[in-house]
């Protein structure tokens, strides 16, 4: 925050005062969704900047779905996720980002990234991970996370359904398809009403229950039941590829897993991640305070007298071996002169050195007598 405010961008954006300002600002600038500049940890990236004035200017319900919808800049919308993920309460999370979690529009983390992401993954990853990045993201509660646990578990298998059923989005646009959708753990079946296209990254299907109910349902979590295209081979629309599913899965009409199986194998896999590992990854054994308190520490000069006039107990300064000299240092030492040479020309600046300067002052009760050292 501090790195934001203090930011020239930042300063700039006080005076842009409407929300089309912002957004005109944020298509021209944000090209990037890390907090910071690239090769810097104190330069805030446009696209914070941005988020922090968006935050001080205040904007309604209706202008943050106008930032997460937005159909022309992905970075834009990762504007309002990380509004979201920041801003609203941990109990909002789901019902403001959960249907984006299946979002398959195509996302860089920076212009000229080679690396490719989607916008499903990026909110999954919001909902999911503590960190953004270096920042860290408001803590979740203990419940609320559980929550987002359950229903982030089966978004992986969806996914491949999503990606499955792109190929018989003809098969889905006619009426009367008998079909089964996954709610709330379930599977249930009912027939197709409508395709429903005015989000192409969110394709979702119109359906109408057994009960006489109709529930709007994402690709992800649907399957084809009717019979009548039990062979049928689907066709991916123009600009997108077919991969097949590694697994070997027909994900147009398989259910795969249940919900509930999904939610223990990731908690299974979690608890596994936190207590086992391999090679040095390893937790060291938590030594208790005394034994904490027994362990050498390396200390200064400072230290030793602080603690000797505390205790009252003189401490054994541990000296370091000094490193190998170099080779000037070598060479110098070689061409030292010798003990011997040093003594001698000791004594002669005793004898004659000294003599001038003490010759003034000297007096005739000036009797030279052994040297004593006074102690205390």
């Amino acid at each position: 925050q501090t790195h934001v405010v203090e930011s020239a961008h930042f300063k700039a954006l006080l005076s842009l005062e409407s929300f089309e300002q912002m957004i005109e600002e944020m298509n021209q600038f944000a090209d990037n969704i890390e907090p910071y500049m690239p090769n810097s940890n104190t330069t805030p990236s446009a696209l914070f900047c941005c988020l922090y004035r968006l935050f001080t200017m205040g904007i309604d319900s209706r202008q943050l779905r106008r930032l997460m919808d937005h159909p022309d800049n992905a970075y834009i919308r990762c504007v309002g996720f990380l509004f979201v993920r920041f801003g609203l309460a941990p109990d909002s999370l789901w019902n403001w980002l959960g249907e984006y979690v299946l979002d398959d529009e195509e996302l860089r983390p920076a212009k000229d990234s080679e690396w490719r992401t989607t916008i499903g993954e990026f909110v999954e990853g919001l909902l999911s991970q503590d960190k953004y990045y270096s920042t860290v993201l408001p803590r979740l509660p203990m419940s609320t996370k559980r929550q987002l646990e359950a229903k982030l578990a089966p978004i992986p298998q969806s996914r491949k359904r999503s990606k499955s059923n792109l190929a018989f989005l003809e098969v889905y646009r006619e009426q009367g398809v008998k079909v089964e959708i996954s709610h709330d753990g379930e599977w249930l079946t009912g027939t197709t009403l409508e395709l429903l296209e005015d989000m192409p990254s969110r394709l979702k299907v119109l359906v109408k229950m057994e009960d006489d109910t109709e529930k709007v349902i994402s690709l992800g979590r649907i399957i084809l039941a009717d019979q009548r295209y039990k062979s049928t081979v689907g066709r991916m629309p123009r600009g997108r590829s077919r991969s097949r599913s590694r697994d070997g899965v027909d994900w147009a009409r398989e259910k795969g897993k249940t919900d509930k199986e999904l939610v223990e194998e990731m908690r299974k896999a979690d608890r596994e991640k936190a207590v086992c590992s391999s090679g040095k990854e390893y937790a060291k054994k938590p030594v208790g305070y005394k034994a904490a308190c027994a362990l050498p520490r390396e200390q200064g000069a400072a230290s030793h007298r602080l603690m000797e006039e505390e205790t009252f107990v003189p401490m054994k300064q541990v000296r370091r071996r000094s490193p190998s000299p170099s080779k000037g240092e070598q060479d110098f030492r070689r061409n030292a002169p010798s003990a011997e040479h040093q003594a001698r020309m000791q004594q002669l600046f005793e004898k004659y050195g000294m003599a001038k300067g003490s010759e003034g002052g000297r007096t005739g009760h000036d009797i030279d007598g052994p040297e004593m050292m006074r102690f205390g």
